[in-house]
């Protein structure tokens, strides 16, 4: 007999110190029966709780000095403990991995571990940062060997560009700011999924549908969005499509999407109907394309739209994304 509780097992790991904090952030998000780890080659603050396993890794190497803002001392550390780690891993369903890439740690150590686990019957999601353009080339140029390397053994990435975030900050934003809204996208996507494993719906998405999604779908990128009945689904629609993680991504190229939809008990069966169409007019209709709804008590007429797009490609025209609704409207 199977118990619910047991049937999707999942783990969050943080690599690095941006994963670190991505792990702290999220763990009161989480129910209990998400396994957290955090693994770094800095040893401060590795000490495990209740909540979160903690390991050091790469001590012979760094010594628990951090790697230094070298990759390859990150790859190294993670190679070092990466047998015990692949053990401790592999028995899940689902593993989310989250870190910065452009530094040390996480730009080396992700992609040895998303290689080792590409084997195994695991589902891998890679959530990551890239760098800011202010933050040099040379960390551009380890986040984009990177990135290259996870995106071959991953099932899905998700790349949260931190410059294309600033773009959409207020120019008064400090920096403190600017990193906190990049760890609260990571944590959003990260969250999100998850929580279409664990939430019951009228239309369900499970564990299934998320796994027809993006098994091996490799870049993929995340759209939410918010509006309501009074204004009109094409708010939030448009705040779904109209997304700075998506700014560098052809829609019509996505392999696979997913699209959850939740509201009040008002949620109209025509709005369902106009959110779907709206957004699947701007995908390839022959890809899989699965919709489930949510419905909570209250009687909020606001309506919230998550979509996942899987495989997808970047634009090799800079166009702005049109919604069509009909034949007479337009929506930029």
């Amino acid at each position: 007999m199977f118990l619910p509780e047991y049937i999707h097992r999942i783990a969050v790991v943080g690599v690095g110190g941006c994963g670190h904090n991505t792990v702290e952030h999220i763990k009161n998000a989480v129910e209990r029966d998400v396994d957290l780890f955090v693994f770094d080659t800095d040893a401060r603050g590795l000490v495990s709780s209740e909540c979160v396993t903690k390991k050091p890794i790469g001590t012979t190497i760094t010594m628990g000095r951090s790697a230094g803002s070298n990759p390859e001392m990150g790859e190294l550390a993670m190679k070092e403990a990466l047998d015990d780690i692949v053990r401790s891993l592999e028995q899940y369903d689902i593993i989310f991995i989250c870190g910065g890439l452009g530094g040390g740690t996480a730009t080396g150590a992700i992609p040895v571990i998303s290689e080792a686990l590409k084997a195994s019957d695991t589902i891998t999601v890679i959530i990551t940062t890239l760098p800011f353009h202010f933050e040099g080339k040379k960390k551009q140029h380890f986040s984009e060997s990177a990135l290259k390397s996870i995106l071959q053994n991953a099932d899905a990435v998700i790349p949260v560009s931190n410059q294309k975030l600033l773009e959409h900050l207020a120019k008064s934003s400090t920096l403190v700011e600017a990193f906190d809204y990049s760890n609260q996208t990571l944590k959003q996507s990260l969250l999100g999924i998850y929580s279409l494993i664990k939430t019951s719906g009228y239309i369900n998405l499970d564990f299934a549908d998320v796994r027809t999604v993006i098994k091996g779908a490799g870049a993929t990128v995340i759209g939410y969005g918010k509006g309501s009945q009074v204004s009109g689904v094409e708010e939030a629609v448009q705040s779904t499509l109209i997304n700075p993680l998506l700014d560098e991504y052809d829609l019509s190229k996505s392999k696979a999407a997913l699209i959850n939809i939740s509201g009040g008990s008002t949620l109209r069966l025509q709005d369902i109907h106009d959110i779907g169409e709206l957004i699947t007019n701007n995908l390839n209709s022959d890809i899989p394309i699965i919709i489930g709804t949510a419905i909570s008590d209250n009687k909020t007429e606001d309506i919230n739209i998550y979509a996942i797009f899987a495989g997808v490609q970047p634009k090799t025209l800079s166009q702005p994304l049109t919604i069509i609704q009909g034949d007479s409207h337009e929506y930029h």
